[in-house]
């Protein structure tokens, strides 16, 4: 749902013309790809009868190597050719970024990002098509009905605030708010007329309503004995970032301000709903502002020293009653009709500074795909089946990978001092197993019918829908007490931001999820080293954090947490980090960025992402060894770039790294020490002697880490 340009809301004729946009613009991008598919033949024949008597590495001329061409010349830059060894992420990625511009409603776009908003483009078409089980117990047919619902823009508006108020109203649950009781004549405007004890409001508006208020709860494998489950209470209940409601900077000062007025609106918009006009409502309404941020700004403090251990004793009863009903509302307000939703984007645009443009089917798409993973793979993968192959490939990198992780802690990792921390790498990369494609139960009809069992839906009410989905929540919490491995601990994975592929330390397993695994990080019909370049390296990255992340060098092979790493290996890697750091301190030196016109150079302290940058050389490097065991073709020569396996190898890899992000974002990330993607590459690079003797460059005389 949307504002067309009359500042009317917008149709169904809106999402058809958005659709058929869409399908233009992948006619052009089919054309554009047929057109340099033969750009690549024909120059790939003219290299290849020119160089046949002279070079001695033949042209790959099959269907996979002529599709992987196609696609890394849709991203090279020609133009920056003579750079390459100082700057290879430019040449890699360079047309990439003149052809990918951000999304209006965006920050930033990625390679992963893409993908990710494909796969969300397919499983909306998908979750329009009409219900094949159309059995009211089928989990299609609760699925696509609640996005329906969510969808349905007309349906919301006339009743879902009423549903809210009578929420809030039951005196069985609720019981009233200071917003609506204190509207009667002569009734206090500071002091409540009725008021519940915190143990009812909680149980209610946090237990039944699935509210986060002040913690929230989940589940967790338990680390000494990963067979059974445990109930985790962590910091919830904010509107805005922690830091948001402790700064005094001008930003916060200005996200603090409209919060303010958001909750002034939305609580005003449902009185008035209610029937509510009294002379003093706008005064209630501040003070149930005041109350909100007064008990967020309160938790957001003791949040910001990791403790929810605390008494609300200084806070008053009015207060947290405000702050509960405000939570109540707040986590249903994209659920509510358009004057809420509309209220929340606006403020939204005010939090960040721009307009997200966040349309109606995009959240519910997002919102289905959050809250019914299970139901959502099954959708994907018994519609899209073209991927079968590439998890065939994917397993097939992941066995390679392990061999040669293994081979590169007994010949290169000379950081690795200590025999007594090597073996237990080797007991790790040993007992290492990947799950790829998606929970059991995901992949059969019955199994889903009944895990879904307790979620109901009906065709007329969306928020009641989604205040169903709450309760089903609390049920799968139960759930998955009782029945600890009922995901095959896909369920932890889902925690994980990366929501493609991961490693978790616990169970010492690779996660990948299938339906992300297809162009341009894998295809079963490219070329070895395109495909180890890419998803290849990028898993070996997750594996690399098996022995060097925060969690993979605390935890033993078994999931039992300990720090293993002995002292002469401690050493050893904080040598090779300080190299790194001085590399960006020293040479390197700053990043500059423009905003508004204006050049800002960051100096650059090289902490804390010269980890990250340790991790990148090091999977780059057992990769590439890997590719080198392993590859059958090495004599070979890419159609259109003439670059041989070892190049097109990194070129694979850097091609996944492509990007582009708002200046001022990324300037805020470098001064938190999150470096860019061109920085991280370059500088990974710049540090292996392989990349230098792959493209003839000069090899730096300090490679820091080997």
């Amino acid at each position: 749902m949307g504002l067309t340009d009359n500042g009317k809301i917008g149709t169904i004729c809106n999402r058809i013309t958005s659709r058929n946009l869409l399908i233009v613009a992948f006619v052009f991008l089919g054309l554009l790809s047929f057109s340099l598919l033969i750009t690549v033949i024909v120059q790939a024949r003219k290299n290849h009868e020119t160089n046949h008597e002279t070079n001695n590495n033949e042209l790959c001329l099959t269907r996979g190597c002529i599709s992987a061409a196609t696609h890394q010349l849709r991203s090279i830059d020609n133009t920056v050719l003579s750079n390459l060894c100082t700057d290879f992420y430019t040449y890699a990625c360079g047309n990439w970024i003149k052809t990918h511009p951000i999304q209006s409603f965006d920050v930033e776009r990625t390679i992963l990002g893409d993908i990710i908003d494909r796969r969300n483009f397919e499983i909306e078409r998908l979750l329009d098509a009409p219900i094949s089980r159309t059995n009211e117990r089928s989990w299609e047919y609760k699925l696509k009905t609640y996005y329906t619902e969510c969808l349905d823009d007309y349906a919301r508006v006339p009743n879902s605030g009423t549903y809210m108020i009578g929420l809030i109203k039951d005196n069985a649950t609720i019981d009233g708010w200071f917003m609506f009781d204190n509207s009667v004549e002569n009734a206090s405007q500071v002091a409540l007329l009725k008021n519940q004890t915190l143990y009812q409001q909680l149980s209610h508006i946090h237990g039944d309503f699935g509210a986060l208020a002040i913690f929230g709860i989940r589940t967790r494998f338990d680390e000494n004995d990963t067979s059974i489950k445990r109930l985790e209470f962590f910091p919830a209940g904010l509107t805005m970032e922690v830091n948001d409601y402790v700064g005094t900077d001008s930003v916060s000062m200005s996200r603090l301000a409209a919060l303010q007025l958001y909750i002034v609106e939305v609580v005003t918009l449902l009185a008035r709903e209610a029937g509510i006009n009294d002379t003093n409502l706008s005064d209630r309404a501040f003070i149930v502002a005041n109350d909100v941020f007064t008990v967020e700004k309160f938790l957001a403090e003791i949040f910001a020293v990791q403790s929810i251990m605390m008494s609300l004793i200084p806070l008053f009863a009015r207060m947290i009653h405000n702050y509960l009903r405000w939570r109540l509302i707040s986590t249903y307000i994209d659920d509510l009709s358009y004057e809420y939703v509309h209220a929340h984007r606006l403020y939204l645009n005010a939090y960040y500074g721009h307009a997200l443009h966040t349309s109606n089917d995009v959240y519910c798409t997002r919102e289905v795909i959050r809250r019914f993973p299970l139901a959502i793979q099954h959708l994907y993968t018994m519609n899209v089946t073209r991927y079968s192959n590439a998890i065939t490939t994917v397993q097939t990198i992941f066995d390679s990978l392990k061999n040669g992780f293994k081979e590169y802690i007994n010949e290169n990792a000379k950081w690795m001092v200590d025999e007594e921390t090597k073996n237990i790498a080797r007991e790790k990369i040993d007992k290492l197993t990947a799950a790829i494609g998606y929970a059991t139960i995901a992949s059969d009809d019955a199994s889903l019918d009944n895990y879904y069992e307790k979620f109901f839906v009906n065709n007329d009410l969306h928020l009641e829908n989604a205040y169903h989905y709450h309760n089903f929540h609390r049920w799968s919490l139960s759930n998955s007490l009782q029945n600890p491995n009922i995901l095959d601990h896909w369920d932890y994975f889902e925690t994980r931001t990366s929501r493609l592929f991961d490693y978790i330390a616990l169970f010492n397993r690779l996660f990948v999820i299938a339906s992300g695994m297809h162009e341009p990080l894998v295809n079963s019909e490219w070329p070895w080293p395109v495909n180890m370049g890419s998803i290849g390296v990028l898993l070996a990255q997750k594996l690399f954090a098996s022995i060097d992340g925060p969690d993979g060098r605390t935890h033993l092979p078994n999931g039992t947490r300990y720090d293993w790493w002995q002292s002469p290996t401690i050493i050893g890697y904080n040598n090779s980090r300080n190299c790194i750091t001085d590399y960006y301190v020293r040479d390197l030196k700053t990043l500059t960025y423009n905003i508004n016109g204006a050049e800002i150079q960051i100096p650059l302290a090289g902490e804390p992402f010269s980890p990250t940058t340790l991790r990148h050389i090091g999977a780059l490097r057992f990769a590439y060894n890997t590719l080198m065991k392993t590859n059958d073709i090495k004599s070979f020569k890419m159609p259109g770039t003439n670059f041989t396996s070892q190049q097109t190898f990194f070129l694979a890899y850097a091609q996944t790294q492509c990007y582009q992000r708002e200046e001022l974002l990324q300037l805020i990330r470098t001064q938190l020490g999150v470096y860019d993607e061109r920085t991280a590459l370059n500088a990974a690079l710049i540090h292996m002697p392989e990349f230098a003797q792959a493209f003839q460059c000069q090899s730096k005389e300090n490679q820091c880490f080997d």
